[in-house]
């Protein structure tokens, strides 16, 4: 029987599962967050809920806004709820192993392979690439489910060894809005200096003063929609990522990234630069 440790606590305690499924609750709802429903979600009474969130308020996991039904997770709680999925995905994983399910993991080939082949394994921008097992830059290796020819996709499994998949970051340039002036109160010297010391992958944009930046700096979108998750997304995979953002979209994008990390286990760094043209104050 495997031994009870504080990584599998929160599968082995029902206290401490409730607690877990009521930290993805609040997580999924914040910040307008109805105990009543996560009662009806969970299955609990509300004074059940209640009391948790008490004690989630006093260790520190939990804050509540000035407004009714206002809370978010602390920036412990959502460390918390991290390693409590990682733990969760770590155990599903072994789960999975013990019962002999295969995934099909998507690569694309760049030489002739036939099914049952064993191949090596690399990344490159994100995406799984087979190269001859004796390839030197081979970082794992997999068995091939169907036959593909070179740039066809294929699936493979039985994957030995680990990728070295480096995270990507995002930089987050902020812009003034329209009502402050748009693209012309922006310091296009200081968003050209962030993007050449940055050296992105990718760029993205959301709205329209960010597209008059990029005009003017001879440069084109890669994303423009949905761009938080596909910035997380691509930054995951390795990608840095240069985005350009109005002012007050900016919490809300953060939210979002860091809503998606916690919903894929994931550890997205990013970075904020203001870029509006700094006015001196007046004598």
């Amino acid at each position: 029987m495997p031994r009870k440790t504080s990584k599998n606590l929160f599968l082995r305690d029902k206290g401490e599962l409730t607690k877990f499924q009521i930290l993805i609750e609040i997580m999924r709802n914040q910040p307008h967050v109805k105990q009543k429903d996560i009662a009806d979600a969970l299955g609990i009474t509300i004074q059940a809920v209640s009391k948790y969130f008490k004690k989630l308020a006093k260790e520190g996991l939990l804050e509540t806004g000035s407004e009714r039904a206002d809370y978010r997770l602390t920036a412990k709680g959502t460390a918390k709820l991290r390693d409590d999925l990682r733990h969760l995905e770590d155990y599903l994983t072994s789960i999975k192993r013990e019962m002999k399910i295969e995934r099909a993991l998507p690569a694309i080939a760049t030489q002739s392979v036939k099914a049952g082949d064993e191949v090596g394994i690399i990344m490159k921008e994100g995406v799984m690439y087979t190269v001859a097992t004796d390839d030197p830059n081979a970082e794992a290796k997999g068995t091939a489910m169907a036959n593909a020819k070179p740039e066809e996709d294929l699936g493979l499994k039985n994957l030995q060894g680990k990728l070295k998949l480096k995270h990507g970051k995002i930089l987050i340039v902020k812009l003034p809005s329209i009502r402050r002036g748009g693209s012309r109160a922006v310091d296009l010297v200081k968003v050209k200096s962030f993007y050449d010391d940055f050296k992105p992958d990718r760029v993205g944009v959301m709205g329209a003063v960010g597209r008059a930046v990029l005009n003017k700096m001879g440069l084109t979108a890669d994303l423009e929609f949905g761009i938080s998750s596909a910035a997380a997304i691509a930054a995951s995979r390795g990608l840095n990522v240069f985005v350009l953002v109005v002012g007050r979209m900016v919490n809300r994008m953060i939210e979002e990234i860091d809503t998606i990390n916690l919903r894929n286990v994931a550890e997205v760094i990013y970075e904020v630069k203001d870029a509006r043209i700094m006015r001196e104050p007046s004598r």
